[in-house]
């Protein structure tokens, strides 16, 4: 895209109303202890409406950043070092307003999936020391030379999964919109932090928490598929014993995997590398644990309640018409059910379940000199990101960013 990012001002946006001292600690789940100390970019673009030309978006949000959070208040403190609970000491979240040396359909019309990171703040700090990841949220606003804007949130995956991200965010617009202060906020929308109760956290020594930089290398891309290839590669995959017709999905994720080890094959091939070693694929894909609680969660129930659910498949089931013979579809979906009721009860009670077989067996294989390439897949289809409205109109497109920017 060849476009540059300078950040004009960087500021602290603290609680409107200070945390009570009660509640100064927020215990981390089972399932954040094991989360990855990563942040997750998220972009909504917003061009220039002739009725929105009074507004100002840079007060408009930190005010009302401000006010949500009073009740999002673990967001405005720090993860202590060890990884073992957040102090609700109010320090704040980055607000960092940019400037930008493009017109924001330069972006809309040829989006760089590498590039997109740079109009969100904090993924730097994966290479710095110390104080890395203690901050659990940061906003960037980036102003176009056309008058367009583009709102950066990156958010911590060791507090919430996306879903409880996502309702945040949506709660955060809301108040953003209509001038909501943080007294009048329905009660149903104020979160309920209860992840460390459902799922109690272990021993700090027994978590092995994940500080890990990206590879160097990795290629972020940009695919399309309109409705009518996804029809169509559908049908390809249909179980016609079962007459069971797979998921969108589960027909990508096949797909996907299968183009994958066919460009790999490829490049093998044409490198002339020794005789192949054994291959396997571990494939993981994200599953909302809400409606499988009992009782189900509450809607606004905040914290990480995503878990994987997994399977494994050698790289020859997934070569040209072996990818369609071998039921790989189905076998996902097999894999997602088995992440019922009873298994959520084995997890909130500290069982670690199939992830680990799968986890062993992934070790055995590469002993006897075997390689295991892990696949993960996250759907964020129904995640309503194009009703985020803070005032000046729904987005015109949305994003995830790349792992590294320059601010």
């Amino acid at each position: 895209m060849n476009i540059e990012v300078e950040a004009i001002s960087v500021e602290i946006i603290k609680p409107s109303s200070p945390t009570p001292k009660n509640i100064g600690h927020y215990k981390l789940s089972l399932i954040d202890q094991s989360a990855p100390l990563f942040y997750d970019p998220l972009v909504f673009y917003y061009t220039k409406k002739s009725t929105t030309t009074n507004i100002n978006p840079t007060n408009i949000l930190k005010r009302s950043l401000s006010a949500i959070l009073t009740h999002y208040y673990p967001l405005a403190g720090r993860l202590n070092k060890h990884g073992e609970f957040i102090h609700c000491n109010d320090e704040g979240v980055p607000f960092v307003k940019a400037q930008v040396n493009a017109r924001l359909s330069q972006v809309l019309s040829n989006p760089v999936a590498q590039e997109l990171g740079i109009f969100c703040p904090l993924l730097t700090r994966h290479h710095e020391s110390d104080d890395a990841h203690q901050i659990l949220l940061g906003v960037q606003l980036n102003m176009f030379e056309c008058g367009g804007i583009a709102v950066g949130i990156s958010i911590s995956d060791k507090i919430a999964d996306a879903l409880s991200w996502m309702r945040f965010i949506k709660t955060w617009a809301m108040m953003a919109r209509d001038g909501t202060t943080a007294t009048m906020l329905p009660k149903s929308l104020h979160p309920e932090f209860v992840s460390a109760d459902l799922f109690p956290p272990r021993p700090q020594s027994v978590i092995e928490i994940k500080n890990e930089d990206l590879k160097e290398g990795i290629m972020t891309k940009i695919f399309v598929f309109n409705s009518f290839a996804i029809e169509a590669l559908r049908a390809m995959y249909w179980d016609k014993e079962n007459k069971i017709r797979p998921s969108r999905v589960e027909t990508l994720s096949t797909f996907m995997l299968s183009r994958f080890e066919a460009a790999l094959s490829e490049a093998k091939a044409k490198a002339k590398a020794k005789p192949e070693k054994e291959r396997v694929y571990t494939i993981l894909h994200t599953v909302n644990l809400h409606p499988r609680m009992n009782p189900p969660l509450a809607e606004n129930s905040f914290g990480n309640f995503l878990v994987y659910a997994g399977t494994q498949i050698p790289a020859s089931s997934i070569k040209g018409e072996a990818s369609i013979t071998s039921g790989l579809a189905m076998k996902i979906r097999e894999a997602v059910k088995r992440l019922n009721k009873e298994y959520v009860s084995k997890l909130q009670m500290g069982e670690e379940g199939e992830l680990s077989m799968i986890q062993q067996n992934s070790e055995s294989i590469e002993k006897r000199g075997g390689e295991v390439i892990e696949f993960l897949v996250t759907s964020l289809s129904r995640f309503h990101f194009y009703e985020i409205d803070f005032g000046w109109g729904k987005p015109d497109w949305f994003s995830t960013g790349g792992r590294h920017g320059h601010i």
